[in-house]
This record gives structure tokens, C-alpha cells and sequence, in this order.
């Protein structure tokens, strides 16, 4: 009766275990890219898909990371704009000032500007706006149109079902040596 009991609590097991391993993955980290078609200027930067804000607003919040431009890197504030303030993006060594750029676009976020969650986006088009007090386009390092494409990163994270599979190879193993033991 013991081997029964034991049977049952592996089969118990392994199916509390594959049911949990089905939960979605989200990814930990987005990469960016952004790319002038016209002059071939390649922008860079990666970002926590939960991002941990410098600054917010009302309609924009701001992430400080390391922006690499045409091969420089810089320490950088990425601001994203909500729909209300046209969407898109900016760089910036600080919010509204010494402009790398200013595109409008989608809002590249879900939630709100005090908790945002940041989307992945394909071959988005990016227009340049002038953000701030009247500050022109012109005034922008980069004043042409950007494609922004926004990936995940994989994570070196098995998946749900290779572990779900080793851990029912695991107890099938160890039933197999307490009935060798028997």
C-alpha cells in the first residue's frame, strides 16, 4: 500500500507542477533602437520593462540610462510622452533641455505616468516635434524622423514545460529507486 500512496503523491505532484508551470513570461528588459533612414543615425539604449522613474509628470515620466549614439555612450534622460502631450519620446541630459531629439508618436507605455509598464513596438515611425517651451525641432541634435523598434531581451530563464518535464524525470527516477529498493 505504501508504493500506492507514493505513486499518487508523485502523480499529485507532478501535476500541481505542470498546471503551475503554464503562467505567461513577461521579459525583464527592452531593448531600443531607433534609426534615421535618411542620415543613417543609430540611437541605443535598454530599459526595464517596469522602469524606476527620475521624474514624472502629469503627462511624461523620465528614466535615466546609458543612450549610445552612433557608437557614443552617454548617460541620458529618456522621457515618454502620454497621448495627451502627442506620444513619443525624447533624450535629454534633463527633461526640456540640451535636446538630443523630440519624436512624437504611439505612447510606447501602458498604465500611468506614475507606474508605467513599457511596450515593445515594431518599425513604429517617429516624427520630430518641438517640445518644451517653443523650442523648434531645429534647436534638436537629431531633427529628421526616427523607426523605433522596442524588443524584449531574452532571459536566460528555462521554460514552464522543460522544467515541468525535468521535475516529473526527477520523481519517475526516484519512484524507480524506492521500488529497487523494495
Amino acid at each position: 500500500m505504501t508504493l500506492k500512496k507514493l505513486i499518487f503523491a508523485g502523480a499529485l505532484g507532478a501535476l500541481i507542477t505542470m498546471a503551475s508551470a503554464v503562467a505567461p513570461a513577461y521579459a525583464d528588459s527592452i531593448a531600443y533602437t531607433l534609426t534615421d533612414g535618411s542620415a543613417g543615425d543609430v540611437i541605443t539604449f535598454t530599459l526595464l520593462q517596469d522602469p524606476t522613474t527620475v521624474a514624472t509628470n502629469a503627462d511624461w515620466f523620465a528614466v535615466s540610462t546609458t543612450v549610445t549614439v552612433d557608437g557614443v555612450s552617454k548617460t541620458e534622460d529618456v522621457t515618454f510622452y502620454d497621448t495627451s502631450f502627442d506620444g513619443g519620446l525624447s533624450i535629454a541630459s534633463t527633461p526640456e533641455t540640451d535636446q538630443i531629439l523630440d519624436q512624437q508618436g504611439n505612447q510606447l507605455f501602458s498604465g500611468s505616468t506614475s507606474s508605467p509598464k513599457l511596450l515593445t513596438e515594431s518599425n513604429v515611425s517617429l516624427t520630430c516635434i518641438g517640445i518644451g517651451s517653443g523650442t523648434p525641432c531645429s534647436a534638436d541634435k537629431y531633427d529628421g524622423s526616427f523607426k523605433l523598434n522596442a524588443v524584449d531581451i531574452p532571459t536566460a530563464t528555462p521554460e514552464p514545460g522543460s522544467l515541468a518535464l525535468m521535475l516529473a524525470g526527477l520523481g519517475f527516477l526516484g519512484l524507480v529507486m524506492v521500488k529497487a529498493r523494495a
